[in-house]
């Protein structure tokens, strides 16, 4: 779901989880760098448990540094550190995205390595095709996910825009993480179990001008892996306006009605147009109150008590029980170390 700030939406543990699994690092250094980022490494082990934004994005860049490998030791070879740094210096310089596309296409072929890459046009839509000669099968998941996920906000910062993909193609059986999907990819429609991993766009984005100049690149590359995860985080859906609304009216949340008034919107035609992006009010209370806890729990020294009031809870034991429902831990599970 698209709203809130970095420092308070989360995403599943199952996204640190795979970053951690295939690292050529000692054990001890990997739980140096989850502790660093205040994740608790007992946390991993944990399947509805959830990270903030932040504290990923930390992770992912310090364990890339860590290992000189930006794909974290799921491909057969390492690939190197810097080399999207490379990759977006090239691009830049394009005129138009169907150029900064052949160029992406064409530096993994001259690479030889991370990602084996072609671009297929059907009609009014082109695909963009990943396959599996540079990584193990069983590093598909993370990979594909990546990589995706990598291309999309390449190309939106290149263009300076929020553009939608078509549609996700994944190998794989759906993994519980989906349900975050809709987060790392604005939404877009997702098939698993196809033949084969493929991204789709409107071709009309061939045509359009690369916007984005050196100077800015240089400050997008200062943190890069965070400023792509987090790139222009806002939306303009119902349940984005609806989830930033929310988030300023902690603890006191208002009833549907008193939401739709605040929006200028009838109650009936709220609550349809977030059931047709498939939420519910309800939904995004809930996910509001969860990120904005672990938010508090990780990056504040409140109590727990002190957070359970925070939220509006009248007691610590009943946050402490629907905690626990969100995320399979209680409270304080986020606040213990190695």
């Amino acid at each position: 779901m698209q709203f809130l700030s970095v420092n308070t939406v989360s995403i599943s543990v199952d996204f640190a989880r795979a970053a951690v699994a295939k690292l050529p690092l000692e054990r001890s250094v990997v739980e140096h760098h989850l502790n660093d980022c205040k994740i608790p490494p007992a946390l991993l082990n944990e399947p509805q448990a959830r990270v903030s934004l932040q504290q990923y994005a930390k992770l992912i860049t310090q364990l890339m540094v860590a290992s000189n490998d930006e794909l974290l030791g799921h491909a057969y070879e390492p690939l190197p550190m810097g080399s999207v740094s490379i990759l977006t210096h090239w691009m830049v310089g394009a005129e138009t995205m169907g150029q900064a596309i052949h160029r992406f296409v064409r530096f993994y072929k001259i690479m030889g390595k991370g990602f084996d890459i072609s671009v297929h046009s059907e009609g009014d839509l082109f695909f963009i095709e990943i396959g599996g000669e540079f990584h193990p099968r069983d590093s598909d998941v993370y990979v594909y996910e990546f990589v995706f996920f990598s291309i999309h906000r390449i190309l939106c910062w290149l263009r300076r825009d929020i553009f939608p993909i078509n549609h996700l193609y994944f190998p794989f059986p759906r993994p519980d993480h989906a349900r975050d999907y809709r987060l790392m990819f604005y939404g877009a429609p997702v098939t698993c179990d196809y033949d084969r991993a493929r991204i789709a766009f409107s071709s009309t984005l061939l045509s359009q001008p690369v916007v984005q100049t050196p100077e800015a690149l240089k400050q997008m590359l200062a943190n890069p892996f965070t400023n792509l995860l987090v790139l222009n985080f806002y939306g303009e859906s119902w349940s984005s306006r609806v989830g930033n609304l929310v988030q300023g009216r902690l603890p006191q949340l208002p009833t549907l009605p008193e939401l739709a008034e605040l929006m200028d919107t009838p109650a009936y035609t709220l609550q349809r147009r977030l059931a047709e992006e498939g939420v519910s009010y309800l939904d995004i209370k809930n996910q509001v109150k969860r990120d904005a806890a672990i938010d508090l729990l990780v990056h504040t020294e409140l109590s727990i008590e002190e957070i359970s009031a925070r939220l509006g809870f009248s007691e610590t034991s009943p946050f402490t029980r629907t905690f626990k429902q969100w995320t399979g831990v209680p409270p304080s599970a986020y606040r213990k170390k190695q």
